[in-house]
């Protein structure tokens, strides 16, 4: 049934009305069609309230809901739809919603008038009519979802206006049809049943049908015409009793359904006047009492502002204040206007052709533009105004107490009007609520203001008279200086407080304050404990009525943290804050002052950079704590071997510099650097641990390798990375072959950037043979870098540059993927066991351990199986502490990845890294298998290899084969594997799918170099 269908009033403020409609558990939002339901009442009603005798202001009230409904103008611009396409929406969402509770008493009773009447009436007709039943119901059901979905705009309602009065008629249309059919006139008590039975369901429809007259109607008509019709033909005794009931009961349904809409208006009526005139006094009352309290001036002219837009839904207004100058206007509050309006708005001078506001504060008088389209006065504003959806504005000067102009109240409408006399009384009694506002507002946040200022500002104030004597302190002046308001006022602020220092300084500081009025400066000021702090002073003078000076406002800061704080930035802007050394600023700004000092007084200057070797291994493997131990010990051993006019600084992490001026020659050079290797052979004690770290030393002088600081330095770094290569431990000193090796660096490594952006790789295949049956099983993919002139790159060239700039990362997932397409080609190919095996840098392991940048990730994208990719490593890797390459290990074997030793014999070849990890191939180096046929050291170096990888369960691969006697050495002493130039040189990708090309269509045939290899093994073994 209509639940709460007059509206809810729970808020004594609120003007909305709630209409909620539920039937079994179905609820619909009819919010929209409520507020147009309001204005549809409101202006029936209002003829009723005028004959009342209302006061013209509820009339008015009244009349805005006519015009506008309570929603109000929601968008400037928006014109309202027409009450009655309103309220037919309304209807029709209405009788839509009743729907399901209509749905179900139909088919309840449908079924029960089937089943009552089984056996009394044919059972084709009763079937024909509940299909009939059910179809009606089956298409409103259609009908109010496809409404329910839609939802459609106040202006399309219409067509769903008719469609649910089609529906409703069809639902007469069949219960006309069973009254007819189901009359059974030799059954009275069938015939009184059914009469009922309509008349229950007439009822039912008044409820929830009767947002719609004509739905209510015409059910009533087609659904009871037909049993009066059989009713008035029978001859039965009951006929004329129950025609004459049913008539009358259901002439009683319309007076019923009209005393509900009676009901129903006069109860919003006055629900909603006693509302409206309720919050117009409430709304007045909160304005008040804002500007009592002390609100910011702001929030009070948005409360009038949002008050009297509340009142007239269809009017924007806005507040525009009059700057102390009287130069422009200002916009004080206009919270419904466009932003870019309000911008607009701003800094709009008063003047006779300024648009209606400009007007209205220039001239102090009411400006009423009734259509701004056609204002002769304002071309230069009007297009604007008409951009933005404005066509209206009334303009009232808001007038102070004294009769200057505050500000203007402006009020827009979106259609040209003209107000009337209760418009116009409307706008002066917000001009007058804006002007109390305004000027209570700003006397109150004046005074407030300048209270707060002086109570709660963070710096000490002190009010004296013309002489100096104290009149007034702040609480921020007793808190830094200790003194408080009672003991110090009276006093002389200068003798008590100000250490000005001499007497001269003094008669400066009055003289100053005596001609200008105002002095500012930094003084020493006293605390009542004898203490005293910086602070920065200002002095000002206030006049007084008769001119002369009558008060003095000293302002304090307070700078001791300022000057604390600069101190700090200093130091941690020239001095590392764990060695306490100079940093690199400070060590490039001594070094230039030394320089000049050599350049004036012809004297040389020695740089040093001198770095920790192994200093990485320490920090990763005993932890940060003892790394910055080990860096501060280092710091304390070079400051105990230089002099004390020497600069020592730390550059970076394990590097320190040396700055050396007024050398008495370069030999002392050598001897301080050997005494700085010395010191570091030392052992470092870290705690519970001892650790042995070395130093390399790099050397340039001034003026002979440089003649600027940050040259001198570069040179020194040079040459430190000399000292490094050469083995560690010693120093070196700048030559110009090392700038040509940097230059040759730094230009290589452009190039290197070049290449990985422009795509300048390839991969080169060397195919790996099977020594069993001499066919190609595997390939190895090598990285080849060819410029664009032509010429190819050494990877031993370009690799380790790649490493240390961190190209390594982006190179080799590249390959990854290349090598990885090409593998999936030929497997699908030629072989699906086929193998490729891909070289990764020790870095880019490590980077993986560290980050997850792992080849089990790089191999799932790709989408191969773990057994067709084999990546190769060097020994190194195993034996690197700070790693952790097992873990990397354990993934590579459980995703199926097979790992092989990379030059196995020219690295560490320990047994126990071996044996820790799971390695599937060792690659014997090509410098064992090159003399393999002249040396029998080799051999037994190589035959050794190959039985002690296959005690521990590995395959060997042997590299660089060159000729058949190698081939055959190998397989006669169990190697398993074999690439070099013998089988083929690494060739580009289609060069290298030929030869499996060739080797598939001889369909098992050896290679030519191959068979005869092959032949030999088997001659050898038969023999």
């Amino acid at each position: 049934m209509i639940r709460n269908f007059a509206g809810t009033f729970a808020e004594p403020h609120s003007l909305s009305l709630e209409l909620d409609v539920s039937h079994g558990g179905w609820r619909t939002d009819l919010n929209y069609f409520k507020r147009e339901l309001c204005r549809y009442v409101m202006r029936k009603a209002l003829p009723k309230l005028r004959r009342g005798g209302l006061c013209s202001r509820d009339q008015r009230v009244m009349t805005l809901v006519a015009e506008q409904g309570e929603g109000g103008m929601h968008n400037v611009g928006r014109s309202d739809a027409p009450a009655e396409v309103l309220i037919r929406a309304h209807r029709a969402g209405v009788v839509l919603s009743a729907l399901p509770f209509t749905m179900l008493v139909s088919l309840v009773l449908a079924g029960f008038l089937a089943s009552t009447h089984w056996g009394v009436v044919e059972s084709r007709v009763l079937l024909f009519w509940l299909g009939v039943v059910s179809l009606v119901n089956l298409a409103r059901i259609v009908l109010a979802l496809a409404y329910r979905k839609i939802m459609p705009q106040p202006e399309h309602s219409l067509p769903w206006e008719r469609l649910s009065l089609f529906g409703a008629l069809l639902a007469g249309v069949a219960w006309g049809a069973g009254a007819y059919l189901l009359f059974v006139e030799q059954s009275v008590a069938h015939q009184a049943m059914l009469a009922f039975v309509i008349a229950g369901l007439c009822a039912g429809a008044v409820a929830t049908m009767s947002a719609h007259i004509l739905s209510v109607a015409g059910f009533i008509v087609l659904a009871t015409l037909p049993l009066l019709y059989r009713f008035a033909g029978s001859a039965q005794e009951l006929a004329t009793p129950m025609t004459v009931m049913l008539a009358l009961f259901i002439l009683m349904l319309l007076p019923t359904s009209a005393r509900f809409y009676g009901n129903l208006n006069d109860m919003l009526r006055e629900r909603y006047v006693r509302q409206c005139l309720q919050r117009r006094e409430t709304a007045r009352s909160a304005v008040l009492e804002l500007v009592a309290s002390g609100a910011p001036l702001k929030q009070v002219l948005e409360r009038v502002v949002r008050e009297a837009e509340e009142e007239r839904p269809a009017s924007r207004v806005g507040i525009l204040l009059l700057d102390d100058g009287g130069r422009c206007l200002r916009v004080g509050a206009a919270p419904s206007l466009p932003e870019e309006y309000r911008q607009a708005l701003d800094d709009l001078r008063p003047g006779a052709d300024m648009g209606p506001c400009g007007v209205a504060a220039f001239e102090k008088r009411r400006f009423i533009a009734e259509d701004l389209s056609g204002h002769p006065d304002w071309v230069s504003g009007r297009q604007a105004v008409m951009h933005f959806g404005l066509a209206a504005c009334w303009s009232e000067p808001v007038v102070a107490t004294d009769g200057s102009v505050l500000g203007v109240l402006a009020v827009f409408h979106a259609q040209p009007h003209k107000p009337d006399e209760e418009e116009l009384e409307w706008v002066e009694n917000m001009s007058r609520l804006a002007s109390i506002a305004i000027e209570r507002g700003r006397a109150s946040e004046t005074t407030r203001l300048a209270a707060l200022v002086y109570q709660n500002s963070s710096e000490a104030m002190i009010v004296t008279d013309a002489r100096g004597r104290v009149l007034a302190v702040n609480a921020a002046f007793s808190e830094h200086t200790g003194w408080t308001s009672e003991a110090i006022i009276g006093s002389l602020a200068e003798a008590l407080v100000f250490d000005v220092g001499n007497d001269q300084a003094a008669k400066a500081l009055r003289s100053a304050v005596l001609a200008n009025g105002r002095w500012q400066g930094e003084l020493e000021c006293r605390r009542l404990d004898g203490g005293a702090f910086p602070a920065w002073v200002t002095i000002d003078s206030i006049g007084g009525d008769d001119g002369r000076v009558s008060r003095r406002v000293i302002l304090l800061s307070d700078m001791t943290e300022k000057k604390e704080a600069d101190a700090l930035i200093w130091s941690q802007a020239n001095y590392d804050s764990l060695t306490g050394m100079p940093n690199r600023r400070l060590f490039v700004d001594r070094l230039l002052h030394a320089i000049k000092s050599a350049r004036r007084d012809r004297h040389q200057v020695a740089v040093f950079v001198v770095d920790l070797d192994r200093f990485k291994a320490v920090n990763e493997t005993l932890g940060h704590r003892h790394g910055d131990i080990l860096l501060v010990e280092a710091a304390r051993r070079l400051r105990a071997c230089l002099r004390d006019s020497d600069t020592v600084a730390r550059l970076a992490a394990d590097e320190f510099a040396i700055a050396m001026g007024e050398l008495p020659s370069v030999t002392v050079i050598g001897r301080i650097c050997e005494e700085i290797i010395s010191s570091f052979n030392r052992p470092f004690k870290l705690g519970d641990e001892e650790v042995f770290v070395s130093a390399s030393i790099g050397i340039s002088v001034f003026p002979d390798d440089a003649t600027d600081a940050e040259a001198l330095l570069g040179h020194a770094e040079q040459a430190m990375y000399a000292a490094k290569q050469g083995g560690r431990n010693r120093f070196s000193f700048f030559t110009r072959g090392m700038q040509e090796a940097a230059l040759h660096r730094a230009r290589m490594l452009k190039d290197l950037r070049h290449a990985v952006s422009h795509n300048q790789f390839s991969l080169h295949y060397q195919p790996i043979v099977d020594l069993a049956d001499g066919r190609i099983r595997k390939a190895e993919a090598l990285l080849r870098w060819q410029r664009p002139c032509g010429d190819m790159v050494d990877p031993a060239q370009f690799v380790p540059l790649a490493e240390e700039s961190g190209l390594i990362h982006e190179i080799g997932a590249w390959v990854f993927r290349e090598a990885t397409e090409r593998l999936r080609i030929w497997r699908a190919r030629y072989d699906h066991r086929f193998q490729v095996s891909i070289n990764k840098s020790p870095l880019e392991l490590l980077a993986a351990t560290r980050e997850g940048m792992d080849v089990v990730e790089q191999l799932a994208l790709s989408g191969l199986a773990g057994e067709g990719v084999a990546i190769e490593i060097t020994e190194g890797v195993l034996v690197d502490p700070a790693s952790n390459i097992n873990d990397t290990l354990l993934r590579l074997r459980d995703a199926g990845v097979q790992v092989a030793i990379d030059d196995f014999g020219t690295g560490y070849s320990s047994l126990a890294y071996l044996k820790r990890f799971d390695i599937d191939y060792l690659k014997i180096d090509k410098s064992f298998i090159r003399n393999l046929e002249a040396d029998a050291s080799d051999l037994v170096l190589a035959e050794a290899i190959i039985v002690m990888a296959h005690k521990l369960g590995f395959k060997v691969i042997a590299e660089g084969v060159e000729s058949e006697a190698q081939r055959d050495i190998l397989c006669q002493i169990g190697c398993d594997y074999a690439q070099g130039y013998l089988f083929s040189r690494p060739v580009p990708a289609d060069d290298f799918d030929l030869l499996l090309q060739r080797e598939s269509a001889l369909s098992g045939a050896r290679l030519t170099t191959i068979e005869g290899g092959l032949a030999k093994r088997r001659q050898g073994g038969g023999s």
